[in-house]
């Protein structure tokens, strides 16, 4: 089974109405799948705080200190792991995120007693779930825009991983993304920009983007990494400022060197 057709029996799973061979396929696949266990547990959670009880309407001050909340738990999860975890290009922030996420569940688990009601829950059950997914993909991007703004550089760097987790973003969200890429004065949130804006391959301002932010990056790392990320995507318009880099005299050799291998890839 693929991912797409787990997601869509995992509550079916759950309530044990699948035949016993789609049953034994889902636990097979998400024996070896972290995206789907971890969809399979979110769910999980979701469906035994429906069925714990009527969920009430949550109150305003839950929205205003959702953002508080979530900055201090980022915070106390980086302040425990900073001794062990030096920073380095792994800037996703995996465990951070994990609690970040889990907030995000709960609060949305509130909200969704605004959508669901006991009666109505088990027969429209795929709709409304799709309903809190979009609720949990508005927090998100809410957050990215809020936490893009802050001084810390890691809390930056967790709102663009929150753009990773969006199935179809918005220009509103590409935007964002490209201005970090270009502008951010740490190299890091950049460097997470360019790899959230590359899950977009499909998305033609995406590549547009990417393509005008290569002649504008110094940084070694980061032209590497655009350069990687426009040839993966196949993307022949980055030719020509590839070609650039590589009769620039200031270019290290270790760039050049990606950049000719990058543009003998894309003229085939």
């Amino acid at each position: 089974m693929k991912c797409e057709e787990i997601e869509g029996l995992i509550i079916d799973y759950l309530e044990d109405k699948l035949e016993p061979d789609q049953a034994a396929d889902i636990e097979k696949h998400i024996a070896t799948c972290e995206k789907c266990l971890d969809d399979f547990k979110d769910i999980q959670e979701v469906l035994k705080l429906i069925s714990a009880g009527e969920m009430k309407k949550p109150d305003d001050s839950m929205r205003i200190n959702f953002y508080h909340m979530l900055h201090n738990e980022i915070s106390k999860s980086r302040e425990k792991g900073s001794e062990q975890q030096p920073v380095n290009h792994h800037w996703y922030l995996r465990r951070a995120y994990r609690i970040a996420a889990g907030i995000l569940l709960l609060i949305c688990s509130a909200f969704a007693g605004m959508i669901f009601s006991s009666q109505t829950f088990y027969s429209g059950r795929h709709k409304e779930m799709d309903q809190l997914r979009s609720e949990i993909a508005e927090l998100r991007k809410t957050a990215l825009f809020s936490m893009l703004k802050e001084q810390s550089s890691s809390y930056r760097i967790q709102a663009v991983s929150y753009a990773e987790e969006l199935v179809t973003p918005d220009e509103n969200v590409i935007g964002a993304l490209v201005k970090t890429l270009n502008n951010d004065k740490n190299v890091n949130v950049r460097m997470a920009a360019a790899y959230a804006l590359a899950k977009y391959p499909a998305v033609q301002s995406v590549r547009d983007s990417l393509v005008e932010s290569l002649p504008g990056q110094s940084d070694p790392i980061l032209q590497v990494t655009l350069i990687n990320i426009l040839v993966e995507m196949g993307e022949k318009s980055a030719l020509k400022p590839i070609e650039k880099i590589i009769t620039d005299k200031s270019t290290l050799n270790e760039v050049r060197s990606v950049a000719e291998k990058g543009a003998q890839l894309l003229e085939i």
